[in-house]
């Protein structure tokens, strides 16, 4: 269940509580967080870090370095990052790296397959590939640095 807040001072010490967990957060939950906005390694990931790594972001997208990112500008970086998305995607199924996917490359591809398989048994069970197994557990889910977690009853 999604809990709404209907005083806006409930949902800002809400807010303020979540960012002062983050930490814990993004070490138990997503150690990537860490790795790419804890920028001096201090296992702490603090407004201006995000903030920095948001600057070297936009300079890389102002590619006239106009101090603006035009439409195209944004697409040309969106294109860039789908591409580079692809390629890797490519070279995963690519098994012999020769430039090609072969039928037998393709159908022998498990992708996710044995991250599901919890038990090594080389099948999937409904406990292995549903969301959670416990009544009452709870799913997070996050878009950069902002995560909202939710009860599965």
């Amino acid at each position: 269940m999604i809990k709404l807040f209907t005083h806006p001072v409930q949902l800002l010490l809400t807010f303020s509580l979540s960012l002062t967990s983050l930490h814990s957060l993004a070490q138990e939950a997503a150690p990537w967080l860490l790795a790419k906005y804890d920028l001096n390694g201090d296992t702490k990931i603090t407004q201006a870090e995000v903030a920095q790594k948001k600057q070297v972001l936009f300079a890389r997208m102002d590619s006239d370095k106009n101090g603006d990112i035009s439409f195209s500008e944004y697409q040309l970086t969106d294109q860039a990052r789908r591409q580079a998305l692809l390629q890797a995607r490519f070279n995963k199924l690519d098994e012999d790296h020769d430039g090609q996917v072969s039928e037998q490359e393709y159908a022998s591809f498990l992708g996710m397959f044995n991250s599901f398989d919890s038990n090594g048994d080389g099948s999937l069970t409904r406990q292995e590939v549903s969301l959670t197994s416990e009544k009452g557990a709870q799913i997070t889910r996050c878009l950069l640095w902002f995560c909202l977690r939710t009860d599965l009853q």
